[in-house]
C-alpha cells in the first residue's frame, strides 16, 4: 500500500517542478522588463484607453473623460511614472462604462509604481 502512495507523491512533485520551470522564465522576464524603462505609447496604449492632454510632462486621462471635467484630488488621483514623468489621471467615477478600480489597475500597469508591501490603500476608491 505504501508503494502507490509514494509513486503518486513522486508524480505530483515532478508535475510541480515542471510547472515551476515553465513559470520561472516568465517571472524573471517580467522582473527584467519592469526595470528596462518605459514602453512607447504605441505599446502601452494599444487599446486606446488613454488620451494625451499635455506634453510637458506628458499627461493622460481616460479617452471618454470630458476635457472640461476637473482633474483635482477631489475628483480622482494622478499616478506618476518615476522613469519618464508620465502622469495618468484616474477619476473616482465610472468613465465610458469602465469602473474606477479597473482604470486604477490599468494606470498602475503603465506607470510602473514601486512594489507595494501589504495592502494597497486608496481610500478614495
Amino acid at each position: 500500500m505504501q508503494r502507490p502512495i509514494a509513486l503518486i507523491s513522486l508524480f505530483s512533485a515532478l508535475l510541480m517542478l515542471e510547472s515551476c520551470t515553465v513559470l520561472l522564465p516568465e517571472y524573471l522576464s517580467s522582473i527584467r522588463d519592469r526595470h528596462r524603462g518605459p514602453a512607447p505609447e504605441s505599446e502601452w496604449n494599444a487599446m486606446g484607453l488613454w488620451r494625451r492632454v499635455a506634453d510637458t510632462p506628458p499627461a493622460y486621462i481616460p479617452k471618454d473623460y470630458p476635457l472640461s471635467a476637473p482633474r483635482d484630488e477631489a475628483h480622482g488621483v494622478w499616478l506618476v511614472d518615476a522613469r519618464d514623468g508620465k502622469r495618468v489621471f484616474v477619476p473616482k467615477t465610472k468613465v465610458g462604462g469602465i469602473e474606477p478600480g479597473v482604470l486604477l489597475g490599468e494606470a498602475r500597469k503603465i506607470t510602473n509604481p514601486p512594489p507595494v508591501r501589504g495592502v494597497y490603500r486608496h481610500s478614495e476608491f
